[in-house]
Order: structure tokens, then sequence, then C-alpha cells
């Protein structure tokens, strides 16, 4: 034991000597080789720390980075080799984070990232990714993965890795997530700062994932949809409104990527996962955005359309018009408007589908609480699935129904709003009556309530699903009166819940939300 530690200092003394500042390259390449045997069985942090110190870092470069023509054919290692050797030195100078976290670590991210590759026949890029990861756990540092240049090579290398799913490419995306909690935790402690410091960042992502998404071609479109759906919940409203401000013609650009490709995933059937993981991204995207995500203002045109297309008969145009969405996408290539028409109509209607559905479900729960069917989900998966939707599809529905109102209302007010809206008096009306088949089940599924046997005073004020129902269902009534019949039996119950609320301190802060709903209801002599 005592030999192989004196053997061990000794080949540690022998490098740091080859290594010194002024020796040759040839001896500090012999040092190098000699560092990776001594750092694979000697990994305590002075001896890591007397290594870090003594070597010339930018030699180290030029050895990760070194071409197979440039290496002599008598030097007895082929460039591949030493590329290995100096990646696998940077690897356990990463173990230890008093190391990691130094500048001259840090400075050496660009020639790493510059060697990631899909097609890499070496394990380089795969400790390459292991090193990032680590670079991602710790403050000091990680920041530096936010440059959106390093970001782009991490997201090409998980879409040419998807059919793999390997362990690098899991890494691959842990960094991707990983950076986008970096931002989240930078920005609440120093917003300007960290603005300043990743203003390429979601331009550069967001255009890089989302071309690929737009494409017909594309097959996994579900891995990058939850990848967006989950990256972007982490960055604030603010934030991402800043980044859309000062890149309006590339948020516009991607943006319209996205919806080409969810007017695809929506058009056809999909697993069910994919389905919510589009109303996730549509949902969050609209928090950020605003209504404007889903219904841009369109402004009139100054000149009649392209001659070039208005030659054609009324006739002829119908005749080449293919006969579903997606056929028209790949053979008419539908223009930027047409491309927002569709995806405003279709995420609306199938919202009101959405809706319906969980009100069934919904209602369906209640009967199963009341004895009147012994099991709602065949499996356990199915029954997640059913809470997965329940906590997080319905409110961003909900959020879409309140933003579809707020078009009607808009485009009603005059012929101009109607004009730079994006449907004509048709389309508006179509979307009418999908919101109207939507709130009258909303509608059912309250009564169903109110009938069940939660729906005492103090389970309605406790049931978020009836407090959501009630305040978007009143948001309603105020603009369309075909349910305020049905919805007169709402009011006593309502009226009940708010008196007990009164009652409970800890429940008094609901009332902000209740007393408008009973303001609603009065106002338009449901009672």
């Amino acid at each position: 034991m005592s030999s192989s530690i004196a053997d061990t200092k000794s080949a540690l003394e022998r490098c740091l000597e080859l290594l010194k500042p002024g020796t040759s390259d040839e001896s500090k390449f012999i040092g190098l080789t000699l560092m990776s045997d001594v750092l694979q069985s000697t990994q305590d942090l002075d001896t890591m720390t007397r290594f870090f110190e003594s070597m010339d870092f930018g030699f180290l470069d030029r050895m990760m980075q070194i071409e197979d023509g440039s290496v002599p054919k008598d030097a007895g290692v082929d460039a591949a080799a030493i590329r290995s050797i100096s990646i696998d030195i940077m690897t356990c100078f990463s173990i230890h984070w008093e190391v990691l976290v130094r500048k001259e670590f840090k400075d050496r991210v660009p020639t790493m990232v510059g060697m990631l590759s899909a097609s890499d026949e070496t394990d380089n890029s795969k400790k390459i990714l292991k090193i990032l990861v680590r670079i991602s756990a710790y403050p000091q540092v990680s920041m530096v993965l936010t440059n959106a240049k390093y970001q782009s090579v991490i997201v090409s290398y998980i879409l040419d890795t998807f059919d793999r799913k390997d362990e690098a490419h899991e890494d691959a995306i842990l960094i991707y997530k990983r950076t986008f909690l970096i931002i989240q935790e930078g920005y609440k402690q120093n917003p300007s700062v960290v603005l300043n410091i990743t203003k390429d960042f979601l331009p550069a992502v967001m255009t890089k994932f989302s071309k690929p998404f737009s494409t017909l071609a594309e097959t996994h479109k579900p891995e990058i949809l939850r990848l967006l759906a989950e990256s972007i919940a982490y960055l604030s409203e603010a934030y991402v409104q800043q980044h859309a401000k000062e890149h309006p013609a590339v948020t516009l650009a991607w943006s319209r990527n996205l919806k080409s490709g969810l007017i695809q995933l929506l058009s056809t059937r999909q697993a069910p996962a994919t389905r919510d993981d589009s109303f996730k991204l549509i949902g969050i995207l609209l928090q950020r955005l605003g209504p404007e995500w889903i219904f841009p203002q369109v402004p009139s045109p100054s000149s009649p359309p392209s001659t070039s297309t208005g030659s054609k008969t009324s006739s002829q145009k119908k005749k080449s018009t293919p006969g579903t969405l997606l056929a028209s996408m790949q053979t008419l290539s539908l223009s930027d408007v047409e491309t927002e028409k569709k995806f405003a109509a279709l995420v609306v209607h199938l919202t009101c589908v959405e809706v319906r559905v969980l009100m069934d479900q919904l209602a369906d729960g209640l009967s199963s609480a009341g004895g009147k069917s012994n099991s709602v989900f065949e499996t356990e998966d199915e029954a997640k699935q059913a809470t997965v939707r329940k906590e997080q599809i319905l409110p961003l529905t909900y959020e879409i129904l309140e933003v579809s109102i707020g078009y009607l209302v808009r485009v009603s007010e005059s012929e101009d709003s109607l004009e730079k809206g994006l449907f004509d008096a048709t389309g508006v009306l179509k979307i009418q009556e999908s919101l109207q088949g939507a709130f009258a089940a909303i509608l059912d599924y309250l009564k169903d309530l109110q009938a069940s046997s939660d729906a005492s005073p103090q389970a309605l004020a406790s049931n978020m699903i009836y407090l959501a129902s009630m305040r978007i269902l009143s948001v309603w009534l105020m603009e369309d009166d075909s349910l305020h019949a049905q919805a007169a039996s709402l009011v006593p119950p309502l009226e009940a819940v708010i008196r007990y609320c009164k009652t409970k301190s800890s429940l008094k802060s609901l009332l902000r939300l209740l007393e408008p709903i009973q303001e609603r209801l009065h106002e338009l002599s449901l009672d």
C-alpha cells in the first residue's frame, strides 16, 4: 500500500513538472497523458487542485479540438485518443465543486459544447453532457448554460437523438429543463440582469424547437410538445412578455410555427396525454403572451388580394381545395392569416368539447359518490389521468373560454372591431354556438352538484371546481341570455355559501370571488 502511494506521488510530481509553463507541447502532452492515468486513481481535492492550478488551459483547449491530420503518424496515439484524454481530465476536474466553479473551468464550456454531436462515435459527447449536468447544479456557474448558442447545440442534440432515448439523450433534456429553472430563480433575484444575460435565449430555443414541430414529416411532435409545455411553465409572464416585446418578429415566427404544429396534432387522433399536453402548451402561452396568442388582430387589407390567386373562379378554388385540414396545409401552404384562423377556431371548438367531456366525468364522479356507480374508471392509470385533467386541464380550458368571451365582446363593439378580428360574422356565430354548448354542460354539472351529497355550503366553499365554474358561467351569462332561465336555481346555494363564508374568518377572502358572481346573477334578475 505504501509503495502504491509513493508511486502515485512520484507520478503526480512528474506530471506537474511536465505541465509547467514554458515546457514544450510534446512535454505537456506526455504530462497530460500521465495526468489522466493519475486522476483515474487519485481524485482527492488537494490532488485535483494542484493539477488544476498547474494546467495550461490554452493547451488543453487545443487538445480537446485537435484534428485528425494534426497528429504526427509516429506519435503513437491518434487525435481521437487525445480528445478523449482531454475530456477525461475535465471530467475529473468536475467532480469537486470547488474546482468546477472556478473561472478557468467555466471558460472551457464553449470548447466542450462545441464538441457535442449526436453522431459522435466516441464517449466524448456523453462525458461532456455529464459535465454540463454537474455545472447545472451549482448557481455559481450554472448561468453560463443560458447562453443561446450553447442551448441551440443542446436542443439540436435532443432533436437528433429522440430515436435513441439513451442516457445521453436524457442528460441533454435534464440540462435543457434545468436551464429554465436557473433562469426562473435568477429572474426572481435580479430581473434586469438576467434579462440582459439571457436576451437571446428564448428566441433561440423556441425557434430551434418550433421549426421541426411545424413540419408534417416530424414524427416526434408529442415529445417536443411535452418538453415545451414543461419548460415554458417555469418562465414568468413578465419574462416572456419582455422577450416578445424585444423580439416581435422572431416571436411571431415561432408562435406561428407552434400553431401550425398544434393544428396538425389537434386535427388528428392522438394519445390522451398528447392532447392534454397540447392544451397545457396553449394555456401556458395564453397566460404569458395574452389573449392575442389565440385571437390576434388582423388589419384590414388596403388592397385586393394578389391576382395570382384572384384570377381563379370560385368553382376552380373549391375544386382545388383539399378535403381535410392537414391536406390543405400540405398542398396549399396555409397563409399566416389562414393559420391564425384555423388555430383559433380549432382551439375554441376543441376546448368546448373538452369542457363537455370533463363535465360529464365530474358528473359521473358525483354519481359514484352517491352510490349509483361502483366504478368510474377501469384502471388506476385512467383514474390518475382523470385527476390530472381535472386539476390541470380544466383550469386552462376555463381561461380559454374567458378569452373567447372577451373576443366576442370585442368584435361586437363596432364594425371596425369585427373587421380587425380573425372571423367574419358567420365565424363569430360559430364560436358563440360552441361556447353555448360548453356553458350548458357547465350549468348541468353545477345543477347535478347541487343535487348531490356534496352540496352543503361548507362543501361548496371548499370545492375549487364549483367556485371556478360559477365564476366563468356568471361571466358568460352577462353576455348571452340563452341559459338565464336554467341558471336561476344556482342563486340560492350561492347565497348560502356566501353566508357561510362570512361566518368563517379563514374563508372571508373567498368573498372577493363570490360577491361579484352574486352581483352578476342579481343584475340578470335570476333570483
